[in-house]
C-alpha cells in the first residue's frame, strides 16, 4: 500500500499540521518506507510460532488496584496558572 501527496496531506490538515511543499515529499517518502517495511512481516512464517499474552502469565507483577481518594485538590488548583474557580482552562482547539 502507497500514498500519495494529497493522501498524506489530508492527514497532516486532520492531525492539524501545516506541510511546506518539501516538508510534504518528505512525509511521503517517509511513510511510504514504513508501509514497505510493515509488508515485509507478510513474508514470515509465523505458523509455529506460539503466540505471546502476558495476561495469561500465571503471577502478575503488577500491583493490585486500590481506589485511593485524592483529598488535596485545591494545593493542586493553588500552583497551576491556568485554574478558573475550582477547574482548568484548557485552551480551545477545535473551530466552531
Amino acid at each position: 500500500m502507497k500514498l500519495n501527496s494529497e493522501e498524506v496531506n489530508e492527514i497532516a490538515l486532520e492531525s492539524r499540521l501545516v506541510l511546506t511543499e518539501q516538508e510534504l515529499a518528505g512525509a511521503v517518502r517517509y511513510i511510504n518506507n514504513f508501509l514497505n517495511m510493515l509488508d515485509r512481516f507478510k513474508e514470515l512464517d509465523l505458523k509455529d510460532v506460539e503466540p505471546f499474552s502476558f495476561a495469561e502469565a500465571l503471577e502478575c507483577p503488577l500491583r493490585d488496584d486500590e481506589v485511593i481518594p485524592f483529598t488535596n485538590t485545591q494545593a493542586i488548583l493553588d500552583e497551576s496558572e491556568h485554574v478558573d474557580g475550582s477547574y482548568f482552562k484548557v485552551p480551545r482547539i477545535m473551530e466552531e
